[in-house]
């Protein structure tokens, strides 16, 4: 199966091209590396001397802004049947794309796996687990089916578009919204525990790059987005109290963390008076009062 690497970006070229190079090496010779800017000018610059072509396209996002609209715009332009995603910050293993193809073939709609992750200046050190990737069980919870995009993730085209992309008002949280709905669509997940990449934090990014395209730096608007994961997705799970419980604690959360108290009033208003609902609100008193006193 052929596959399409997408990689979002904005005014990041340096990292950029680090992504791209690792991108290039580990795709296969009938794939392709798809570079969306996000309405910036570097990707171009920096990618002139890139000559990898036809694997390589760099696309400007003439969809909704932000990192959920330039991976549709990606996934909209690619001819691969298997979409990666990939941050611009962060470097793919190589031969990952060739073990998510094997997944494909066993049956797997859409999958991930573990990432490396480096902090700071120091090197990748990349070791592979004795256990071997594996189809996961209808019966495995949703919490463990969660995965980030920046976790080696993968998903065939068909149903990328079949389910609609991904929610473009979601400017956080967004991953775990797309994983609820393949979950509650049947869609059988793969997981592989060698890391298919590799993630980089606190490094220095320097007054002339940009942050990450998914980082919120609003409280609130990153709490609405953790409430609006549990709105669309808790009826899909009414059936598996597991499943909506942890919909629900962490979407609140995340609004004692951030301190969005109308945020948790309204999704608790929004749910049926009963045992979840008192559940619900003892739970997020209880993390505002952690708060308070300086506990996670």
């Amino acid at each position: 199966m052929m596959v399409s690497i997408i990689i979002p970006t904005y005014n990041r070229p340096a990292l950029l091209q680090r992504a791209v190079a690792s991108a290039l090496a580990a795709c296969p010779g009938d794939g392709e590396v798809i570079v969306v800017d996000d309405r910036s000018d570097t990707a171009v610059k920096a990618l002139y001397k890139v000559d990898d072509h036809p694997r390589l396209r760099i696309l400007t996002n003439t969809g909704d802004k932000g990192a959920a609209g330039a991976r549709n715009h990606g996934v909209a332009q690619a001819l691969g049947e298997i979409v990666m995603f990939l941050d611009d910050d962060d470097t793919l293993v190589a031969g990952y794309p060739i073990r998510v193809s094997r997944a494909a073939d066993q049956g797997a709609d859409w999958g991930f796996s573990s990432r490396q992750m480096v902090v700071g200046d120091q090197p990748p050190d990349i070791q592979t687990p004795q256990a071997e990737g594996s189809l996961l069980s209808e019966k495995t919870p949703l919490q463990k089916q969660i995965a980030a995009f920046s976790a080696g993730f993968w998903v065939r085209r068909d149903v990328f578009v079949k389910l609609g992309g991904i929610a473009p008002d979601q400017v956080n949280d967004e991953d775990t919204d797309f994983c609820c709905r393949l979950v509650a669509g049947g869609h059988r997940a793969w997981f592989e525990p060698e890391a298919g990449c590799v993630v980089y934090r606190a490094y220095e990014i320097g007054p002339d790059v940009a942050p990450q395209l998914t980082l919120v730096f609003d409280p609130v608007v990153a709490s609405q987005c953790y409430a609006r994961t549990f709105v669309r997705n808790e009826a899909a799970f009414h059936n598996d109290p597991a499943a909506r419980w942890f919909l629900l604690f962490r979407a609140l959360r995340a609004c004692a963390r951030n301190q969005a108290d109308n945020v948790a009033r309204d999704l608790l208003a929004g749910l049926p008076l009963g045992v979840f609902k008192l559940r619900g609100y003892f739970y997020w008193q209880t993390k505002r009062l952690g708060k308070r006193l300086g506990f996670r």
